[in-house]
C-alpha cells in the first residue's frame, strides 16, 4: 500500500517533488502533476523550477495548491552562455530545497536536472527520471552524457516521452513509456481538404532554417495558404522573412485550449523537425498525438523513427526538411491527390480508437509508485 510511506513520516503527507528548469511549466509536466494530485489527493506537491526571465509573476503560477520554489535569474532562452552561468546557482538552489523538503518521490524532468539533485537515499526516496529528450550532440558528447545519464538510471524509474527511446537504452534499467497524449477527450474534426490547401505549423517558433524552407516551398503559390501559430525565439526573424507574402500568415502565441480550433482550420499540419539531430531521430512529437486526436494529416521529417512509422502505418507523410524542392513536391502531390489526404484521415481515426488514453498510461506510473512504497 502506497501510504505505508507515511509510517516513516509520522503520518505526514507524502511529498512529491518535480524538478524542472523552465517557467511556466510545459503542459506535459502540468498534466503529470495534475494526475498525481488526482491519484494521491493527500500528497504534498512541490515544484522547483527556474524563472529565467528573472521577474517572477505570481499570476503565472499554474496551481496554487502546489508549493513553488522558483529560482529567479535572467537567462534568455536560446542564450547557452547565460544559461551555463546560471546553472551553477540553480544547482545550489535545487540542492538546498531538496534537502529541506526531504521528498519521498523526486521527478527529474530532462536528463540535465538529474545533475541538479543532491545525494538521495534510494531505499527511501523514489527517483523518477522523465526522459523528455535523449542527450544529443557529437558522438563523444553523447557518449559522456549517456554514461552520466545511465548512472542515474540504475537507481531510477525512467519514463520515456517517446516509444522509440526504448531502443537506445539497455533493458536492464526500469523503464516505461508515457507519451504526451491529450488529457481531454477529443473527437475527429470534420475534414475536407480545401483549395487553397491550408497548411499550419503550431508551436514554438524555432529551427528557423526549416520553417523558412517551408515558407519558400509555398511562397506566392495560390494553391497553398500557410499559417504559423505560436511565438518563440525565432518569431521576429520568421515574421520579417515572410513579411508581405500574401499566402503566408503569422498569428502569434496561442492558448493550449485553442488547438482544437487551430487543427480544425488546417488541412495539413507541419511537424518536421531537424533530422540531423540525434534526439529528433527517436523523439515523438506532441503533434503526432494531436494529429491522431483530431485526425488531421501531418508531415514529419524523413530519416526518423516517427517518419518511418507514420508512412508504414498510413498515418502521415515524411519529407526531407532541408530541401525546399522536396517539400514543394510533396505539397503539390497532396494538393493534386485529395484522396491520399482522405485516406490518411480515415487511418488516423481508426488508430485513435485503438490508442490508450493519457489516464490509461498514467496508471502504469501509479503502479510503480505504489510498488516502491509497499516494499
Amino acid at each position: 500500500m502506497l501510504f505505508a510511506v507515511l509510517d516513516n513520516h509520522a503520518h505526514s503527507p507524502m511529498k512529491i517533488l518535480l524538478v524542472d528548469e523552465c517557467y511556466p511549466l510545459n503542459t506535459r509536466n502540468v498534466k503529470i502533476l495534475s494526475s498525481l494530485d488526482r491519484h494521491y489527493p493527500d500528497s504534498e506537491i512541490h515544484v522547483i523550477t527556474w524563472d529565467r526571465s528573472g521577474d517572477f509573476d505570481a499570476n503565472c503560477v499554474v496551481d496554487n495548491k502546489w508549493k513553488w520554489h522558483l529560482y529567479t535569474r535572467s537567462a534568455r532562452y536560446g542564450n547557452k552562455l547565460q544559461k551555463l552561468f546560471g546553472l551553477f546557482g540553480y544547482r545550489s538552489f535545487c540542492k538546498k530545497v531538496v534537502r529541506a523538503i526531504k521528498p519521498d518521490v523526486i521527478i527529474a524532468s530532462h536528463w540535465n536536472n538529474l545533475l541538479m539533485l543532491p545525494r538521495l537515499d534510494y531505499d527511501k526516496q523514489m527517483l523518477i527520471y522523465e526522459n523528455l529528450d535523449a542527450p544529443t550532440g557529437p558522438s563523444l558528447v553523447r557518449y559522456i552524457l549517456g554514461h552520466i545519464e545511465q548512472s542515474y538510471m540504475s537507481h531510477a524509474l525512467t519514463i520515456h516521452a517517446s516509444r522509440f527511446y526504448t531502443a537506445i537504452y539497455p533493458q536492464k534499467y526500469r523503464q516505461m513509456v508515457l507519451e504526451n497524449k491529450p488529457v481531454f477527450n477529443t473527437t475527429p474534426v470534420d475534414y475536407s481538404p480545401h483549395k487553397p490547401l491550408r497548411i499550419a505549423y503550431l508551436g514554438n517558433v524555432r529551427y528557423i532554417d526549416i520553417l523558412k524552407n517551408l515558407a519558400d516551398a509555398v511562397r506566392g503559390d495560390e494553391r497553398f495558404k500557410l499559417s504559423y501559430h505560436g511565438g518563440g525565439p525565432d518569431y521576429e526573424d520568421l515574421k520579417d522573412y515572410v513579411n508581405g507574402v500574401p499566402n503566408i500568415f503569422m498569428t502569434g502565441p496561442y492558448k493550449y485550449e485553442e488547438i482544437e480550433h487551430l487543427y480544425g482550420s488546417a488541412d495539413i499540419i507541419w511537424a518536421a523537425y531537424p533530422n540531423k539531430d540525434f534526439n529528433v531521430q527517436y523523439a515523438i512529437s506532441n503533434k503526432f498525438h494531436e494529429s491522431l486526436a483530431y485526425a488531421i494529416p501531418a508531415v514529419y521529417a524523413d530519416k526518423t523513427r516517427l517518419g518511418e512509422y507514420v508512412v508504414a502505418s498510413s498515418l502521415g507523410c515524411q519529407v526531407n526538411p532541408y530541401s525546399v524542392e522536396d517539400i514543394r513536391s510533396l505539397l503539390i502531390e497532396l494538393y493534386s491527390n485529395r484522396e491520399r489526404l482522405l485516406q490518411i484521415h480515415e487511418s488516423l481515426k481508426r488508430q485513435y480508437r485503438e490508442e490508450n488514453s493519457w489516464d490509461d498510461d498514467f496508471k502504469s506510473l501509479k503502479t510503480e509508485i505504489d510498488a516502491f512504497f509497499s516494499c
